[in-house]
C-alpha cells in the first residue's frame, strides 16, 4: 500500500530559491510531495486556502510583507511550518525559545532532511498554534518585556514566561524548572542548552547544576548558599562567586 505522502507549498518571492529548495526535496525527502509553489503572502494565504498543505517552506522576508504577516491571517494554524531565515542571531534566538524548526540560508540539505524527519514525527500533534503564537510574541515583544519559552515535554509543550522562572537545575541530560506560583515542570534539554538560551544579564549559572534568575535573589551567605523566592534556594561554587557578587550588585 502506498504510504500518503506530506503535502508542501514553498512560499519564497526568488525563483532561484523556490527551485532550489524544491530540487533539494524532490531528491532527499520522498515523503514530501510539493503541491505548490508561491512568491508573496497573498498568493500564499490563497493556496492555503485552496490546498489545505499539511507544511509551509515559509521564508521570512519578502517584498508587501513578511512571512509573518502571513502567519497572523490565519486564526488556526493547523499545518506545519519550517521556515527559512537569513535573520539576525536575535530573530534565531527567538525560534529557538519558541521551540520552531527554522533553516538559514544558504540551505544545508542535511539540515532540510532533519527538520523534515521532525514534522514527520509531529504530524501526529496539534501544537503549532501555540508555538507560533509564541514566536510572534517574542519577535515583536520589546527586548526587555519577558519572553515565551516554550518546552517541548512528552505530551507536547509548556510555554512559560522567563520573569516566572526562578531556578533551572540539572538532571543529568535532563533540566528541571522551579516556576513562581510554586510550579515545576521539566525538560529533556540539558542545563547546558538553556544556559546559551535564556537572557544573559538575567539568569546566571551559579553552579554546574543550577542557573538561577537573578530577580528572584532574596539574599546569600558567605558559605556560598544562594536564598531565592518561594523558599527555593542552590548552592554557589567557587568558581562561580566573582560572576555572581558582580551580576548580583547590578540588578540591585
Amino acid at each position: 500500500m502506498e504510504v500518503q505522502k506530506i503535502k508542501a507549498i514553498i512560499v519564497d518571492d526568488e525563483k532561484p530559491s523556490r527551485d532550489v529548495l524544491s530540487n533539494y526535496i524532490q531528491e532527499n525527502c520522498p515523503s514530501i510531495a510539493i503541491i505548490s509553489e508561491c512568491d508573496s503572502v497573498n498568493s500564499a494565504y490563497k493556496a492555503i486556502m485552496e490546498y489545505q498543505p499539511d507544511l509551509i517552506f515559509l521564508d521570512i522576508e519578502m517584498p508587501k510583507g513578511n512571512g509573518f504577516d502571513l502567519l497572523k491571517m490565519f486564526k488556526t494554524i493547523d499545518f506545519k511550518i519550517i521556515f527559512i531565515t537569513a535573520f539576525s542571531e536575535y530573530a534565531v534566538q527567538a525560534f529557538r525559545f519558541s521551540a520552531i524548526d527554522y533553516l538559514l540560508k544558504p540551505i544545508k540539505i542535511s539540515e532540510l532532511i532533519e527538520a523534515v524527519s521532525k514534522v514527520k514525527q509531529e504530524l501526529a500533534t496539534n501544537h503549532s498554534l501555540q508555538n507560533i503564537q509564541a514566536l510572534l510574541n517574542n519577535i515583536y515583544s520589546p527586548i526587555n518585556e519577558s519572553k515565551s519559552l516554550v518546552i517541548p515535554n512528552s505530551k507536547g509543550y509548556s510555554i512559560l514566561k522567563t520573569n516566572d522562572i526562578i531556578l533551572c537545575t540539572a538532571d543529568g541530560y535532563c533540566t528541571h524548572f522551579q516556576l513562581t506560583g510554586n510550579k515545576k515542570i521539566s525538560s529533556s534539554r540539558s542545563l547546558k542548552f538553556y544556559e546559551e538560551l535564556l537572557p544573559v544579564g538575567q539568569f546566571l549559572r551559579v553552579h554546574r547544576s543550577h542557573i538561577i534568575n537573578l530577580q528572584h535573589v532574596k539574599s546569600f551567605n558567605l558559605l556560598g548558599q544562594i536564598f531565592l523566592t518561594e523558599g527555593h534556594g542552590c548552592s554557589l561554587a567557587k568558581g562561580y562567586k566573582e560572576s555572581f557578587y558582580n551580576s548580583f550588585r547590578h540588578t540591585k
